[in-house]
């Protein structure tokens, strides 16, 4: 003789009890492994940022000049001037790498540039501390003003600079070259710059800890003699 028994209400309610704990665990797992990509995936486009933020300081300044030009005083008028202009929390130089973002724009490949920390308003509209790089394109006769100013990099704790003086190293053995301010419009710097810059750069923890990240790297200025033209 065949019994065919069914479940009882209590068996179909411990089965749906297992079932949901199952899926309550298993969504657990798969809502962390989502949060955890979610959070590789900023953390690694912040570091791509600020990589990207530094290659683009090393470039702009390694294509840094100056020129003799309008430095004869029977010139009546002066159509540009340039020169760079440092010290440990903000650079303005010009350049030679200027890159046309149109393609009937009547400007050359020179530019001012500028490099500083500067507060302003993030999407949200609240206060943020921003690397900033300020462009002006053709160069005029004030080289650290005028142009616009876009942030570079968000959450900036520091940014600081030093200038290596060839002539002084000649003088000195190991790192007593650095110095912490460089103005071509001074006697001792007149016609020349810096044959590199060190760059540090102090930006929050992507990881979210309390200790910051220090990203120091160097510059190399190829032009180091005034343009004589």
């Amino acid at each position: 003789m065949n019994i065919r028994r069914g479940m009882t209400m209590i068996e179909v309610m411990i089965a749906v009890a297992i079932l949901a704990a199952v899926m309550a665990v298993g969504w657990g797992s798969y809502a962390i492994s989502t949060d955890h990509q979610q959070r590789m995936q900023e953390i690694n486009e912040r570091i791509h940022g600020v990589e990207q933020a530094v290659n683009r300081i090393v470039r702009d300044m390694s294509t840094a000049f100056i020129t003799t030009h309008g430095d004869d005083e029977s010139q009546t008028e002066i159509r540009y001037q340039t020169g760079f202009l440092g010290d440990r929390k903000r650079v303005d130089f010009t350049s030679m790498g200027y890159v046309r973002m149109f393609r009937d724009e009547k400007v050359g490949d020179q530019s001012e540039i500028s490099y500083f920390v500067k507060e302003m308003r993030n999407e949200d509209g609240d206060l943020d501390t921003y690397l900033v790089r300020r462009e002006q394109a053709p160069i005029n006769d004030d080289f650290t003003r005028g142009g616009t100013i876009l942030p570079l990099l968000d959450h900036v704790i520091s940014f600081r600079l030093q200038y290596w003086d060839d002539s002084k190293a000649e003088m000195s053995v190991g790192d007593d070259g650095w110095i912490d301010e460089w103005d071509t419009e001074k006697s001792d710097y007149s016609g020349r710059l810096p044959s590199r810059v060190r760059i540090e750069i102090e930006i929050e923890d992507p990881l979210g800890g309390d200790e910051p990240m220090l990203i120091t790297t160097q510059a190399q200025i190829h032009l180091t003699e005034a343009l004589n033209f």
